[in-house]
């Protein structure tokens, strides 16, 4: 080969170089732009994890609440219809046992 020729791949070398070497930094700093939109999609992410467990807990907390005043509630109406059933067993007592004698 001929000083031409070599001086001509050399030449074509270092550009190869340079342009692999650009391309590498462009991707270098696409890959950081993406790391940086998903770290941000991370945090709104985890933001709405924060409200979703907030809003369930508030949410528990208000359906234990209901469940004991309906289950006080139930347990009153309970006691009420067995007072009026003991009321009324007393006064069919009292109306047959006149009725016997």
């Amino acid at each position: 080969m001929t000083i031409a020729a070599y001086q001509t791949l050399y030449e074509s070398s270092v550009a190869f170089g340079m342009r692999k070497a650009l391309q590498a930094e462009q991707g270098k700093t696409d890959m950081q732009k993406k790391i940086e939109e998903l770290e941000e999609e991370k945090k709104d992410l985890e933001r709405q994890v924060n409200e979703l467990k907030a809003k369930c807990d508030a949410i528990e907390k208000r359906e234990a609440e209901r469940r004991v005043v309906e289950e006080k509630k139930h347990a009153e109406e309970i006691q009420f219809l067995k007072r009026t059933n003991q009321q009324l067993k007393t006064q069919l007592e009292g109306i047959i046992q006149p009725s016997k004698k």
